[in-house]
């Protein structure tokens, strides 16, 4: 586990910070095996998908340079194509045949839309600044994303209504060294951050509730990290738990104040940036995510189903 892990770079109103903490039950389930989705040459990173894959997203390597990206979606049962023209990018979220992602040109950071249908490209209104919009995703209105400005001292969670012109700033960091907030995912009456002490070697996973403004911090046992969390539409929460440094990782689930451990990753693996969870109907979810090998850095993207 890497205190700034993410080499894409880079993360309403303020006071809507309800915070509880509540109790939690561990289930103990049998753990599944990850299989993997993309394992091409290269780096992949960030991935999304749509419902039952009909599109896969994810950010590839360039050849010969392990850190610059490219946005590619594959159409299920058909050839990749690439989204951006110019500069780097990362895959975002997607809505239906919506995908939101992070366009970074001269060293300027935004936010775009890419049709799936049409192939068209636009900007979303009311979230581009001269800061860094970073790691958005979306779900019908709502779109989640992160900010950061003065050379990443500040960070912010914004939850932007592209109906309303709502704004939420779901939570910040401003002027407080070591520390940051960053962007899970939206879906549905649901979102989620993470929260980052590196002086004190603590990472937290929030959970908010859209309609009723209230945010819940996720149980963390202690000595534990708890990073990259994505939601479904009902709330279930799915995030990655690890140990200090990198390759000791589990990904779990938290529902109804129950947390389920679902996946344990090999030794010397962890998941390299945020997870993706698809709500497919009849109560199963499909949960993508980059692994990453500790000693190498190379990604791919995998996933889980869970039922």
């Amino acid at each position: 586990m890497r205190f700034h892990r993410r080499s894409g770079r880079l993360g309403a109103a303020a006071g809507l910070l309800v915070v509880g903490l509540v109790g939690v039950a561990t289930a103990w389930a049998t753990l599944v095996t990850p299989e993997p989705v993309v394992t091409a040459k290269g780096r992949q990173i960030h991935a999304s998908a749509a419902l039952a894959g009909a599109y896969l997203a994810y950010a590839q390597s360039r050849p010969g340079n392990s850190d610059a990206f490219d946005v590619y979606v594959k159409p299920a049962g058909r050839r990749r194509y690439k989204v951006k023209k110019r500069g780097q990018a990362f895959a975002g979220g997607i809505d239906g045949t919506i995908m939101i992602w992070q366009r970074v040109r001269n060293g300027q950071s935004d936010l775009r839309l890419f049709d799936f249908a049409s192939h068209t490209r636009s900007v979303p209104a009311g979230v581009n600044t001269r800061r860094f919009e970073f790691w958005p995703t979306i779900s019908g209105d709502w779109i989640l994303y992160g900010q950061s400005w003065r050379r990443e001292s500040n960070w912010r969670v914004i939850l932007h209504n592209t109906n309303t012109s709502e704004t939420r700033i779901l939570d910040e960091r401003v002027n407080r060294p070591h520390t940051q907030v960053t962007p899970g995912q939206v879906n549905g009456d649901y979102a989620t951050w993470e929260t980052v002490n590196g002086r004190k070697l603590v990472l937290n996973v929030f959970r908010y509730q859209i309609s009723t403004a209230t945010t819940t911090r996720l149980p963390r046992p202690t000595r534990k990290l708890q990073y990259y969390p994505s939601v479904t539409p009902g709330g279930t929460v799915f995030y990655v738990r690890s140990g200090l440094g990198c390759g000791h990782t589990v990904l779990h689930e938290y529902a109804a104040g129950v947390d389920t451990p679902l996946a344990r990753l090999p030794r010397g693996y962890d998941v390299f940036s945020n997870t993706f969870a698809v709500d497919e109907g009849g109560g199963v979810t499909s949960l993508y995510f980059d692994r990453v090998q500790c000693s190498t850095g190379n990604s791919h993207i995998y996933k889980i189903t869970v039922s």
